[in-house]
């Protein structure tokens, strides 16, 4: 069994919230993937995969230590952020997911031609690098870009040629960290709401969910 700790250290929404995320909890029991709400950076360490969905608190420079620590010793850790920089999500994402190479830019993503029920917000994605086959298109609503600095981090999701930055920057949304010793992982995304009750159950945002999940 898989086990991952949902973190509530730096006061990021809750998955027990049964309105937002009872599907997400859902599948994870079914694929076997035990989740826990933890809000002590220590306990981190029990667990494979640490997830961080929108952390509205800074991370201490001991915390990214700590938990750079785990991604060298195999572990899975991902982070999630939002467009505009609401509640300052993209700097307090910095805090921890610079040190892997990846910066979050505070950015808002449209697409007038590849999106879900005529909005431009909530763009759809399939331009995909290093996911698995069974993944082929996702809806990622309010959506940030990201950018990176290290030879180590590979791509994941870009947005589509339609797409378009406010910040006329690439349109890289979700990309990884991957240890070159131990494999560990640092997973970060433009959008914490790709696996919500609203949008888990369109195109393959399920199965993105679970890869992020599983490491």
């Amino acid at each position: 069994m898989r086990k991952v700790a949902w973190s509530l250290a730096h006061q990021e929404f809750i998955i027990s919230d049964h309105y937002y995320f009872s599907k997400l909890e859902k599948y994870a029991k079914e694929n076997d993937i035990k989740i826990d709400e933890v809000d002590v950076v220590e306990r981190f360490s029990d667990y494979d995969t640490i997830i961080f969905n929108y952390p509205e608190i800074p991370f201490r420079e001991e915390e990214v230590d700590f938990i750079e620590d785990l991604v060298k010793k195999g572990k899975t850790v991902g982070i999630f952020g939002y467009y505009k920089n609401e509640d300052r999500i993209a700097d307090t994402c910095n805090t921890l997911s610079e040190r892997f190479g990846i910066k979050f830019n505070g950015d808002i993503v449209t697409d007038p031609f590849s999106n879900y029920e005529n909005d431009d917000l909530l763009i759809v994605a399939s331009n995909f690098m290093n996911l698995p086959e069974d993944i082929k298109k996702v809806m990622l609503a309010c959506t940030d870009t990201i950018t990176t600095t290290k030879k180590e981090v590979r791509p994941l999701i870009y947005g589509s040629d339609t797409a378009k930055s406010k910040l006329g920057l690439d349109l890289l949304l979700f990309a990884e960290y991957v240890h070159p010793e131990s494999g560990g992982k640092f997973i970060a995304g433009g959008t914490c709401v790709f696996w919500d009750n609203y949008s888990i159950d369109l195109y393959n945002n399920r199965e993105l969910s679970l890869y992020i999940l599983t490491g």
